[in-house]
């Protein structure tokens, strides 16, 4: 082979290399990055949300715990869009359901910590894709879907102790913290949980 017909084959070669290598970014991008993304969201939380190499602590607000606490789960305000927590405060009347209509002063406390401390403090990977879009269920986030797509129904839904995945401390030990490191996943009945 000749200089230029090495070269040729090199330019080629670099070609096709680079072809694949974008193809394979854009189809990342297109999907969120789910494929490509090993990072679980305990781990992104400590990434996004270090001061000076430590951690930030997120708050829960006594008043928070205490009303929403008493029905279900204290979900901490990391896991939905501000925007989302305005749009289920404003919607009390018709909790899922149930009437979880509160005091104006009261309501409109918990508001505005579940609004500042999710701005202050988020799993900013739970919110791609969404666009304008408010989601009143963390369980509807496209990241969330994701993360749970391959957990039987037998050990969600047919599971009795733990029913729904919206039951988030039943398998996460941390949850109401705002621990939701993979490799502590513990099923109710099954045990630890290893995708």
């Amino acid at each position: 082979m000749n200089s230029k017909t090495t070269m040729a084959a090199g330019y080629v070669l670099m070609a096709t290399i680079l072809v694949f290598s974008f193809y394979g970014l854009g189809q990342s991008l297109a999907s969120g990055g789910y494929e490509s993304d090993n990072h679980d969201l305990d781990h992104e939380y400590h990434e996004e949300n270090e001061h000076n190499g430590r951690p930030l602590a997120f708050s829960i607000d006594p008043v928070y715990l205490d009303e929403c606490g008493s029905c279900h789960m204290a979900y901490p305000a990391m896991l939905l869009p501000a925007k989302s927590w305005s749009k289920i405060m404003a919607g009390l009347e018709d909790h899922f359901g149930e009437s979880a209509e509160l005091d104006a002063q009261t309501r409109q406390q918990i508001e505005d910590y579940l609004v500042l401390e999710s701005e202050r403090v988020s799993y900013r990977k739970l919110f791609r894709n969404l666009g304008d879009a408010a989601p009143l269920r963390i369980t509807e986030l496209p990241y969330f879907v994701h993360e749970h797509d391959e957990i039987p129904a037998r050990l969600v839904a047919d599971n009795d102790r733990v029913k729904s995945l919206s039951q988030c401390n039943a398998c996460h030990r941390g949850a109401e913290r705002g621990q939701f490191d993979e490799d502590d996943v513990v099923i109710p009945g099954f045990g630890r949980w290893d995708d």
